[in-house]
C-alpha cells in the first residue's frame, strides 16, 4: 500500500498538515515511521526550489512506493519589493527571533500608508515520487500588514499577530484557529490550504 509522507521531523508541523489532509480523506505518515530522519539544507532561491529539495530528499531515501509531500512557505510585502520571501528567519542577516521579526517588520513599514501595506503568503507544495515527475502546487493568501500588532503570540509564527486577511476579513492566527466547522462553513482557506486543494488530484492520482 502506498504512504504518503510528509517531509519533515518537526512534529508540530507534521501535525497540522497530517490534520489538514485528513480533512480530505489521506493519511498523512511521519518519516519517523521508517526511521528516517534528515536534516535538507534549504538552499533554494525560491519557494519552488526548497519544497522540490525537501520532497526529493526524503523521495530517494524512503522507499520506493512512498509518495512524499514537501512544502515551503514565505510572506511576500510589496512596498518591500516581495521581502522577506523565503528569508524570514535570516532577513537581517542572521538569525532571528519572532519580536525581532515583529518589531523590523513595522520598522520597515513605518512610513508606509495602511492601505499601501499590501503582502501575501505564499506556499509552494512539491509531490515527489520515484518514476513519477516532481510537481509543484502553490497557494496565495493576500492581505495586509496591520500598524499595530495584535497582542496573539504563536512561536514560530511572527506573523500571525500583523497579517490581516482582507478577503475573510480576519487576522491571519484567526484564520488558523478557526474551527473546521466554521472554516468550512464560511469557505475559509490559508495559504497551505490552498495549496493542498491544488495538489489532491495529483496526490490520489500517485496512490491509486
Amino acid at each position: 500500500m502506498t504512504s504518503i509522507v510528509y517531509a519533515t521531523t518537526n512534529p508540530g508541523k507534521f501535525a497540522e498538515v497530517k490534520k489538514l489532509f485528513s480533512g480530505y480523506g489521506l493519511k498523512i505518515v511521519s518519516p519517523t515511521k521508517y526511521g528516517i530522519n534528515l536534516d535538507v539544507p534549504e538552499t533554494g532561491r525560491t519557494l519552488e526550489e526548497n519544497a522540490r529539495l525537501k520532497a526529493e530528499a526524503y523521495r530517494d531515501a524512503l522507499p520506493s512506493d512512498c509518495v512524499v509531500i514537501g512544502d515551503d512557505t514565505g510572506v511576500e510585502i510589496d512596498a518591500l519589493g516581495g521581502e522577506p520571501g523565503i528569508k524570514v528567519r535570516r532577513w537581517k542577516g542572521y538569525p532571528v527571533k519572532d519580536e525581532e521579526i515583529i518589531d523590523y517588520t513595522l520598522e520597515r513599514l513605518k512610513n508606509i500608508p495602511k492601505y499601501d501595506r499590501t503582502a501575501q503568503f505564499r506556499t509552494v507544495i512539491a509531490i515527489a515520487k520515484r518514476g513519477d515527475p516532481t510537481r509543484l502546487f502553490s497557494g496565495v493568501l493576500p492581505g495586509l500588514i496591520v500598524t499595530k500588532p495584535h497582542v496573539f503570540r504563536e512561536v514560530g509564527l511572527p506573523f500571525q499577530p500583523l497579517f490581516f486577511s482582507t478577503e475573510y476579513n480576519l487576522m491571519l492566527y484567526e484564520v488558523h484557529t478557526l474551527p473546521t466547522k466554521e472554516k468550512l462553513a464560511r469557505r475559509v482557506m490559508t495559504h497551505r490550504e490552498r495549496a493542498a486543494v491544488a495538489a489532491l488530484p495529483y496526490l490520489r492520482q500517485l496512490t491509486h
